[in-house]
């Protein structure tokens, strides 16, 4: 086994970059000025991607092969590794109405692009990923669509750009909606979990909310996440792709399963508490290099360049997702 090819990737600049972001966020969310404002670690560590990527487009270029494997490893890892902040009491909270209420927004999140995509004028294939990224899992479910989709390579990075814009913006502002909708623990988590788009973002707003929110928020997340195979099946079918074809391209990724069976460990009292603290930090660490690297490749250009009615789309199902959600979320509780 060749030992350079394995470290290549690990000491790569643009990773490096990520890392010496997230550590500035870690110091940064420890200050008064932004830990009493509810601005942690995460939230702090996309803010800094995004800033550091808009201002110098040229890093967030050269240290491509970097970022890709923070935003996509790097964080799925941290996403798996929560497994280990999760208890029975958390799972118990969303129970099997998460399930029902994330197959209700993922469905009709999916209709409602197509529908509105196509009222608008907007390139199905284009409406459609920027659908699978609103209804599931943000960046990751719009690469997943394009899988079966072979959409060009300029609505791929519009609708990547939109919709991680989207679940920023929604990261900062549902906490601050949280006390207005008279929401408040797990309620408030399963909200957040139903709306918000990207597995990081959804970790960050809940932190921001309460102790009681980030674990419901995430494993309703998670619920939304499972439904990623059957949904770009779905999408594949309505693009004319046979049944058999389109299976065949499509599996649930690696890290939920690792999600699982870390969950599993947990709370069979498997995983002795020093390890589980341990992981606990990790994943917070992981999460934030992912997140700056999620925010370093969102560059502002891609969306301006996706016109008026790409923004008309992605904003109205962000709405649909906030309202449907808190209907679903007030109905059920």
């Amino acid at each position: 086994m060749n030992i350079t090819a394995l470290l290549r990737p690990v000491i790569h600049p643009g990773l490096l970059t990520c890392i010496v972001l997230a550590a500035c966020a870690a110091q940064l969310a420890a200050m008064p000025a932004f830990s009493s404002h509810g601005l942690g670690w995460l939230p702090l560590a996309i803010a800094l991607g995004m800033l550091v990527g808009n201002l110098w487009p040229a890093l967030a270029r050269s240290g491509g092969s970097g970022l890709a494997l923070a935003r996509g490893t790097v964080m799925r890892a941290g996403i798996a590794l929560y497994g280990l902040k999760l208890g029975l009491a958390d799972l118990s909270a969303v129970g099997w109405k998460g399930l029902v209420l994330a197959l209700v927004i993922v469905s009709s999140t999916l209709l409602l692009a197509r529908l509105v995509g196509r009222r608008l004028g907007l390139d199905p294939t284009l409406a459609m990923l920027i659908g699978a990224g609103s209804a599931i899992c943000g960046a990751a479910a719009v690469a997943a669509a394009d899988g079966v989709l072979n959409a060009r390579a300029r609505h791929v990075a519009s609708a990547v750009a939109s919709v991680v814009i989207c679940g920023t913006l929604a990261m900062y502002l549902m906490p601050l909606l949280v006390p207005l909708v008279h929401l408040s623990g797990a309620a408030a988590g399963q909200w957040i979990g139903l709306t918000v788009h990207e597995l990081g973002h959804v970790v960050a707003a809940a932190a921001m909310v309460g102790a009681d929110s980030d674990s419901a928020a995430l494993v309703q997340k998670m619920l939304r996440v499972m439904l990623l195979a059957p949904a770009v099946l779905w999408i594949a079918l309505q693009n004319g792709r046979s049944e058999d074809n389109a299976s065949s391209r499509i599996h649930l990724p690696a890290f939920l399963w690792v999600f699982l069976g870390v969950l599993l460990l947990n709370l069979g009292g498997l995983v002795p508490e020093v390890w589980r603290q341990t992981g606990a930090l990790l994943a917070d660490a992981l999460l934030a290099v992912g997140l700056v690297a999620l925010g370093m490749v969102t560059q502002f250009a891609d969306v301006r360049a996706g016109g008026a009615r790409v923004w008309v789309l992605v904003l109205l199902l962000w709405g649909y997702l906030m309202t449907a959600g808190l209907v679903l979320i007030k109905l059920t509780t």
